[in-house]
């Protein structure tokens, strides 16, 4: 069971980046169109005072629903829920933003063997073994391309459920680091199949 420090951690990292505030609206026909060559569907709200307009698309892949959530002051976000198979946690994200905080819990840092991967991103697991085979270096190509933020996988136990989250960078307006950050969640979610963690 995690710890308070470690789930303030992750709190912290998940919650990603922001930097003010920034207009959607000029993109909302890219995420139309996203939707729709993914099958998928766009819907756009807003909060109570209608001030900020969140973007939300949800994309099918196999059994599962990849969200993709965009707001005027949060960075965009893709999560996927699924079942748990195993016990297994895994929180990657800029080496520069938590390492210190990281080396405080005493353990020796994870690496993937590619320099510029484990040179940028810090990598936390309670099963390193596996982590391995699901940053496979097609993802990790990709992650570094784009930037990515961070990644997360939480087994919450008490609901049985797994969540995927990764975190992009607060002003998303390239199509194409959209799409391939949709791959790179199909390529995890293949990996974490195929190794019987996620359903």
């Amino acid at each position: 069971m995690k710890n308070k420090k470690e789930d303030s951690i992750l709190q912290t990292v998940i919650k990603g980046p922001s930097h003010g505030y920034t207009d959607n609206y000029s993109i909302r026909e890219m995420w139309n169109e996203i939707a729709n060559e993914h099958n998928g569907e766009s819907r756009i709200s807003h909060n109570s005072g209608y001030e900020l307009e969140i973007q939300t698309v949800k994309i099918p892949y196999k059994k599962w629903i990849f969200t993709i959530t965009i707001s005027d002051t949060r960075p965009l976000k893709i999560s996927t829920a699924g079942f748990p198979l195993q016990e297994f946690e895994l929180l990657i994200s800029w080496e520069d933003f938590i390492e210190r905080i990281i080396k405080k819990f005493g353990k020796p840092e994870i690496e993937l063997g590619n320099p510029d991967f484990d040179k940028k991103y810090l990598i936390k697991s309670d099963r390193p073994e596996l982590v391995v085979n699901i940053f496979t270096p097609e993802v990790q190509k990709i992650f570094l391309k784009n930037n990515i933020y961070s990644f997360s996988y939480q087994t919450k136990r008490e609901c049985e459920k797994a969540e995927i989250l990764s975190v992009i960078s607060r002003k998303v307006e390239d199509k194409e680091l959209v799409k391939e950050m949709i791959k790179a969640h199909q390529l995890i979610i293949d990996n974490l199949e195929a190794l019987k963690v996620f359903k």
